[in-house]
C-alpha cells in the first residue's frame, strides 16, 4: 500500500472521528427545554408550581414582579441565559450576596425545578409576565 493511501485513510479516519465527537458533544450539550408553554399563558404543572413558588415565598420583593430586577438585585431574566440550572439551584439553596440561602425552605426545596423552569421560561421569552394557567 502505498504512503499517499495511508496518509488518506488516516486523515479521513481522523475527520470521521472527530465529526463524531463533535456531534455527539453538541448531543450532550443541548439543552431540553425545562418548560411547555401553550396558548400564550398555559404552561405545564411544574412551571405554574414555580411561578406559584416566585409569588408566594415573595421572590418578587427583590427581583420585581417580572423578575427583571431592580437597582440592588439582579435581573434574573438575564442571569438564566448564562446560569446551568446546577448554578441556579446553588445559588437558591446556599445564597449569594445579598441573597439569603433557601435550603430550608421547604416550599422553594420542592419546587426548585419548576421555579427553574419558570424562570428560564421568562428569560428565553416563552412565558409571559402576566398571570399563568395550567395546561389541562
Amino acid at each position: 500500500m502505498s504512503t499517499k493511501l495511508t496518509c488518506r485513510k488516516l486523515f479521513l479516519g481522523v475527520a470521521l472521528a472527530s465529526t463524531s465527537s463533535l456531534v455527539a458533544t453538541g448531543f450532550a450539550l443541548a439543552e431540553e427545554t425545562p418548560y411547555t408553554v401553550k396558548d400564550g399563558n398555559k404552561v405545564d404543572e411544574a412551571t405554574y408550581n414555580g411561578w406559584k413558588t416566585y409569588k408566594r415565598q415573595r421572590c418578587e420583593t427583590c427581583h420585581g414582579a417580572t423578575a427583571e430586577g431592580g437597582a440592588a438585585f439582579p435581573n434574573l431574566l438575564t442571569s438564566l441565559k448564562t446560569l446551568t440550572k446546577d448554578q441556579f439551584k446553588q445559588v437558591v439553596l446556599e445564597g449569594r450576596k445579598n441573597m439569603p440561602p433557601h435550603k430550608n425552605n421547604k416550599a422553594v426545596v420542592e419546587n426548585l425545578d419548576g421555579l427553574y423552569a419558570y424562570l428560564k421560561g421568562r428569560s428565553d421569552g416563552a412565558i409571559p409576565a402576566t398571570e399563568l394557567d395550567k395546561i389541562q
